[in-house]
């Protein structure tokens, strides 16, 4: 979302939903001081008005409160359907993959070992997009001939109990299911998860299997805990064979096993019912149904809990009642102008708020409620300023990185060197190594610019590397040599485009032309625990270790502009931290006159 998109939502949204509370009160407002002026005449009604309106106050709280919770229950159950519903709809495509389809109806010895990879991808694709809800997956086929699963755990067992599952769930059709919360039985992680899955298997198969995907519980806790309905009050997914509790009660407000058959046993997609539990408690669910799964969010909680405000509002309205009959004449025209010029005021001063006026500044003469209003629209004005602020900020890191990375790809400086050194090469006649240098320049800047990509492949970034190292050891004769020693399994993986140049250059220029003699550089790649460490070493002058200190801080320092360490350093660290995360990117260690080290750490991924 761009900010001006961003800003006028941010807008939009705290206008409407002030204008819209204010103007309420103001209404209210309007009719208490309507009343308070009538009163003379009409003393003798008062009473009489203010009962018939404390009823109707409490009849409308009590809708409004239980319209609340149904509002509430409705939208968490429409949230999990949503979403629930993505899950369920990859299981289905994933179980009518023509590829899984042949290998349900083909004997194991058929299995072509290209559909390992090609079913191995399709789940890390599903497993990577969903990963917030999907814990774990499992293709489990041929009675374990033929296994995939995507999970941070081992699998608990050597053969999946194919028998005991096809004893249990029965009844469906399609054969897919739904389990509520239980304890992963599938994979050592030991910790509660719901399942959807596919059982696999009958006379037309040749296959006997289970498709499975286990889904996070604590998914399931963010979006029940996000509503909170009093305080013993709580959201529960209820189904066939169970529950999923938002947070954890006292016993007086659980539900019994009778209590919860009943509400397993409804057959109506949504409703409300009271009763009163074994502790005396009178407690209200009120339910909804989701489509998928046909499992029901409800929200269980104590009747007198949801409704305590009615016996406030009971006792407020007779104290005004008895007021307004007393001294009703005399705070009229006072709480017409008290309570009716702030709220105008307050409105208008809303209304003026727009994406190219936020400097406004609420006044606050009237009722507490005007002062809370107040704060609260002053609040709201100064995070929009903060997170608009941020965005620009965040916007002007990523154009200052994008002009960085350009200003690396297109060096004029290294481009006019190698050129005037080609002349040289054919003015002396040395036609063959000109040549060798055109080639080369050619490659580093064909791999440079690699269609647009961003990732290419580490093979493809020493076959850079190598370019450019052939361009300057023909520029520079006998002043250094070079050795690369990079592990062949690991040029498949991919690395981002222009990271080691740069960090070549570096020790070129700032470490072996410094030093007497001829100096060497080493280019290391390998693999520590599933991260990808590639090493530039140098026998050159080193750094001393106050200016070391200096560099590995301003490195580490987001958004510093200091000119210590090169636009190529800052490029390669913070391009890696933005396509790899925090945990990646450079690291430098110097010893004063023995050389340099610099270590750049990125993950085993082969994807873009």
């Amino acid at each position: 979302m761009e900010v001006g998109d961003y800003k006028r939502f941010l807008l939009l949204s705290m206008r409407n939903k002030f204008v819209v509370f204010i103007k309420k009160y103001f209404l209210y407002s309007l009719r208490s001081t309507i009343i308070s002026l009538f009163l003379p005449v009409i003393i003798f009604f008062i009473a009489f008005t203010g009962w018939i309106s404390y009823h109707l106050a409490v009849t409308q709280l009590e809708e409004n409160a239980y319209k609340n919770v149904d509002d509430t229950v409705f939208q968490t159950k429409s949230y999990l359907e949503n979403r629930l519903y993505d899950v369920f709809e990859q299981l289905v495509a994933f179980s009518n993959d023509p590829k899984t389809l042949d290998l349900i109806d083909s004997e194991f010895s058929e299995v072509d070992p290209n559909d390992y990879v090609q079913m191995n991808n399709s789940l890390k694709v599903i497993h990577l997009t969903y990963n917030t809800i999907i814990e774990s997956i499992l293709v489990d086929m041929h009675n374990g001939e033929f296994s995939l699963y995507r999970s941070d755990f081992r699998k608990n067992f050597n053969q999946f109990p194919y028998k005991k599952y096809t004893e249990e769930y029965r009844g469906s059709k399609q054969g897919f299911y739904w389990h509520n919360e239980h304890p992963d039985d599938i994979f050592a992680s030991k910790s509660e998860v719901v399942s959807v899955f596919k059982l696999i298997g009958n006379e037309h198969t040749k296959a006997n299997g289970i498709l499975l995907f286990n889904l996070r519980k604590s998914f399931f806790e963010n979006v029940l805990n996000k509503s909170l309905i009093g305080d013993h009050g709580y959201l529960t997914l209820v189904s066939r064979d169970g529950t999923f509790n938002s947070k954890t009660v006292s016993d007086e407000y659980r539900l019994s096993p009778k209590e919860l058959s009943f509400l397993q046993s409804l057959q109506d997609e949504k409703g409300r019912y009271e009763f009163k539990n074994a502790f005396g408690k009178n407690m209200t669910i009120i339910y909804d149904t989701i489509g998928v799964n046909k499992w029901k969010v409800a929200a269980v909680f104590p009747t007198d809990e949801i409704l305590k405000k009615v016996n406030y509002i009971k006792f407020v309205t007779v104290i005004i009642i008895l007021i307004l009959t007393t001294i009703a004449i005399l705070i009229a025209n006072f709480l017409a102008k008290y309570i009716t010029n702030p709220v105008s005021t307050l409105v208008y001063q809303t209304k003026q708020i727009n994406e190219n006026n936020l400097n406004i500044s609420f006044s606050h003469k009237g009722p507490r409620e005007i002062g809370i209003m107040k704060t609260a629209l002053d609040d709201l004005l100064v995070k929009i300023k903060t997170l608009l602020a941020q965005i620009r900020l965040e916007q002007d890191e990523k154009r200052q990185l994008e002009f960085s990375i350009m200003h690396a790809q297109i060096n004029p400086h290294f481009l006019y060197n190698t050129l005037y050194s080609i002349k040289g090469l054919s003015d002396m006649g040395m036609n063959k190594e000109a040549s060798s240098m055109i080639t080369a320049l050619s490659n580093f800047f064909r791999i440079s610019i690699s269609r647009g990509k961003e990732i290419i492949s580490l093979e493809e970034e020493i076959a850079h590397i190598q370019n450019y190292l052939i361009i300057q050891e023909m520029r520079y004769g006998d002043d250094f040599s070079y050795e690369i020693m990079i592990n062949p399994s690991l040029l498949n993986f991919k690395i981002v485009k222009l990271t080691l140049q740069p960090l070549i250059e570096n020790a070129i220029y700032h470490g072996v032309k410094q030093k007497r003699g001829k100096g060497t550089i080493f280019i290391k790649g390998y693999e520590i625990n599933g991260i990808v460490c590639l090493e530039v070493i140098d026998n050159g002058l080193g750094i001393d270790s106050d200016k070391l200190r200096i560099i590995n801080e301003e490195l580490h320092s987001k958004g510093s502009n200091s000119s210590t360490i090169g636009i190529g350093l800052r490029s390669v660290h913070e391009r890696i931290k933005l396509h790899f995360g925090e945990d990646y990117g450079l690291s430098i260690e110097s010893v004063a006159g023995v050389g340099t080290k610099t270590m750049v750490k990125i993950p085993k991924s082969r994807g873009d």
